[in-house]
C-alpha cells in the first residue's frame, strides 16, 4: 500500500493489501454492520445493514486506496513516498433498501384528523382539522444510502404532510352556507288555517350533521321529527282531527260509529317549506305548507265488512247486599263498559279502572290483606275482576296477566278468578284473534234480602266455534289455625277457610272437534279462625 494510505482516517500506508483489508474490517467493520436508526419526530426504527442492501466493500477500498504491486518505476515511486485518504467504498442495493423502508414506513405515518362541525343546542361548534403525515419513500431512501456512507448510525426521515378530508376551509364554507343560517332564527310557516312558527332550537334538535364518504360536510333535517316537535304549537291551528271507526251498544246488539275524515298538515310540503326557510334569510324564513285529508286508519266500510257482532264470551257473579258492593262493582262495570278491544290490542284492568280513590268513584270495602279481611277503598274490586277474566276466558282471548286470591270464596269458580291491586297485581289478557271486540258491562244491584250481581259480555265475529272449560278438580284440602288479634280497631272475624289446589283445562273447538287445550292450576291457601279481641 502507499505508504500514505488511508480509508476513513484509518492509516492502511505500508501494510499489504490482505493487512489493509483486514485492519480496515476491524477498525470500520463495527460502524458500517451496526443498526442504522432512522427516526422522525418521537418514532424511530432500526435498520440493520445486511438486511436491507447496505454493506461495505473493503476489497474496493484498499484498491482506490492503491494497493497491489507493480514493477512500474513511477507506481513504485508512488508506494514508498504517496498515497492519500480514500472514502470506504460501500454498496447499495436499492430494491432491497426501498422495500425495507416501505416495510417501515407505516410507523411514521399518522392519518389526519378531519375538521367537524357540531350544533350544541343552537351554537354551532367547529373542531379544527389535524394534518397527516406520510414517509417519503424515494427521499428517505437516499437520506439513509447517504448517511450510510457517511458512516453515519442515526438518520432523519424525510416526512411530508397531507391535508385531511375535510379541512378547516371546508368547514367554514358549510358554517356559513348551512349551520349559520339554520339557527340564525325561527322560520314561520303559513297555512290556511293560520302560522306555525318552528324555533331554531327546534330546528337545531332535528338536524343532523354527517361526512359523506367522499369528504363532504352534510346537514339533514329530520322532517318527521320536526314536525312531531311542533305538535303542541300545532293545536293552535285547531285541526281536525281524523276519527277512526268505532263501536257502540245500541237496540240490543253492537252498532258501527262511523268514521271521520280530518285534516293534517301534508309532511312532504312541511319538510321542504322548513328546509327552503331554514337556509334563507329576511322575509325567506317565512313558506307556505299545504294542509291535506286524514283518512281514518279504520274506516266505517271496514268496521261494516265484519258484520254482525255476536256474544263470544260472557259471564255472570252473584255477591251479597252491601252498599260498597253496590257502588264499587258497578263503578268498575261502567268503566269497563264501551271498551273496544282491537285486534293483538291487550286489555289492562288497572288501566281500565285508575286508581280506586274516592275521586274516582269508590268506597271502602273489604280486601284480602295478610291473610285477613280489612277495610280499604275500592274493597270488593276484585269480582268485577274474576267476571271479566272468564268472559275473556269464554272468548278465547289470550291470557296474559291474572292471579286467583289467596283465599276460596265459595261465589267465584274455583281457580278460575282473579284479583287485582293498582300498582302490583293487574288483569291482563289480549284480543289475540283478527277481529275488534266491544265490552259490555253491567250490573244488577243488590238490595236488601236480595243479592246483586255483575255481567261482562265480549261481542265479536267468532273465531272458535266453542271455548269451554273442564271440570274444576280440588284436591288435597289442609286446614289453617287459629289467630286471636288484639288492640285492632279494624280486625274484622273471620271464620275459617279451608285450602285446597285446583285443576282445569280450556278447551277450544274449531269444526266440531277440539283444536287446542290449555291446562290451568291454582293452589289456595288456608284461611285461620280469627277472632278479635280489645
Amino acid at each position: 500500500m502507499p505508504v500514505k494510505a488511508s480509508a476513513n482516517g484509518v492509516a492502511i500506508g505500508g501494510l499489504s493489501p490482505e493487512k489493509a483489508k483486514e485492519k480496515l474490517e476491524q477498525e470500520l467493520g463495527p460502524a458500517f454492520t451496526a443498526p442504522i436508526t432512522l427516526t422522525a419526530d418521537d418514532v424511530s426504527v432500526q435498520l440493520v445493514p445486511a438486511e436491507v442492501g447496505l454493506k461495505p466493500d473493503f476489497e474496493a477500498t484498499v484498491r482506490a486506496a492503491g494497493g497491489g504491486f507493480s514493477w512500474n518505476p513511477a507506481e513504485m515511486l508512488h508506494t514508498l513516498t504517496g498515497g492519500s485518504e480514500v472514502e470506504l467504498v460501500t454498496l447499495l442495493n436499492p430494491t432491497e433498501l426501498t422495500a425495507a423502508i416501505e416495510a417501515v414506513a407505516p410507523e411514521f405515518a399518522e392519518g389526519g384528523i378531519d375538521a367537524t362541525v357540531a350544533l350544541d343546542g343552537t351554537k354551532v361548534v367547529v373542531t379544527p382539522a389535524t394534518d397527516g403525515r406520510g414517509l417519503d419513500v424515494p427521499l428517505t431512501v437516499q437520506a439513509v444510502s447517504s448517511a450510510y456512507a457517511d458512516g453515519e448510525q442515526t438518520v432523519q426521515a424525510v416526512v411530508e404532510t397531507h391535508e385531511p378530508a375535510v379541512t378547516d376551509a371546508d368547514a367554514a364554507r358549510f358554517v356559513s352556507s348551512f349551520a349559520d343560517p339554520l339557527v340564525s332564527g325561527p322560520i314561520t310557516l303559513t297555512l290556511a288555517q293560520g302560522t306555525l312558527e318552528v324555533t331554531a332550537e327546534q330546528l337545531a334538535a332535528a338536524t343532523t350533521i354527517d361526512t359523506t364518504e367522499a369528504g363532504d360536510l352534510t346537514g339533514t333535517i329530520d322532517a318527521a321529527k320536526l314536525l312531531e316537535s311542533t305538535a303542541e304549537a300545532q293545536k293552535a291551528l285547531e285541526l281536525t282531527e281524523a276519527t277512526d271507526a268505532s263501536f257502540t251498544f245500541a237496540d240490543g246488539g253492537v252498532q258501527v260509529v262511523p268514521a271521520k275524515v280530518g285534516q293534517t298538515i301534508d309532511p312532504e310540503s312541511f319538510g321542504a317549506a322548513a328546509k327552503l326557510a331554514a337556509m334563507a334569510t329576511g322575509a325567506g324564513r317565512t313558506a307556505p305548507v299545504d294542509v291535506i285529508v286524514q283518512e281514518p286508519e279504520f274506516t266505517t266500510a271496514e268496521a261494516e265488512a265484519l258484520g254482525t257482532f255476536e256474544v263470544i264470551g260472557e259471564f255472570t257473579t252473584y255477591y251479597p247486599h252491601a252498599t260498597y258492593r253496590n257502588t264499587n262493582l258497578g263503578r268498575a262495570a261502567s268503566l269497563v263498559n264501551g271498551t273496544v278491544l282491537m285486534p293483538d290490542e291487550i286489555f289492562s284492568l288497572n288501566d281500565t279502572l285508575g286508581q280506586r280513590t274516592a275521586a274516582n268513584g269508590f268506597i271502602d270495602g273489604y280486601v284480602i290483606s295478610g291473610g285477613r279481611l280489612v277495610k280499604e277503598s275500592g274493597g270488593g274490586i276484585s269480582q268485577s275482576a274474576t267476571t271479566l277474566f272468564n268472559a275473556a276466558f269464554f272468548a278465547g282471548y289470550k291470557d296474559i296477566e291474572h292471579k286467583p286470591h289467596s283465599l276460596y270464596f265459595d261465589r267465584y269458580p274455583a281457580g278460575r278468578e282473579a284479583t287485582i291491586y293498582y300498582g302490583s297485581l293487574d288483569l291482563r289478557f289480549q284480543n289475540d284473534t283478527e277481529y275488534p271486540s266491544y265490552i259490555r258491562g253491567y250490573i244488577n244491584p243488590s238490595s236488601s234480602g236480595q243479592r246483586g250481581s255483575i255481567t261482562f259480555q265480549i261481542w265479536s265475529i267468532p273465531t272458535w266455534d266453542k271455548v269451554t272449560s273442564t271440570e274444576l278438580v280440588k284436591s288435597g284440602f289442609y286446614s289453617g289455625g287459629e289467630r286471636v288479634v288484639k288492640g285492632d280497631p279494624k280486625c274484622e272475624p273471620q271464620a275459617p277457610i279451608r285450602g285446597f289446589t285446583v285443576n282445569w283445562e280450556r278447551l277450544f273447538y274449531k269444526d266440531g272437534a277440539i283444536a287446542k287445550r290449555e291446562p290451568f292450576s291454582w293452589k289456595y291457601s288456608a284461611g285461620d279462625r280469627i277472632t278479635c279481641e280489645p
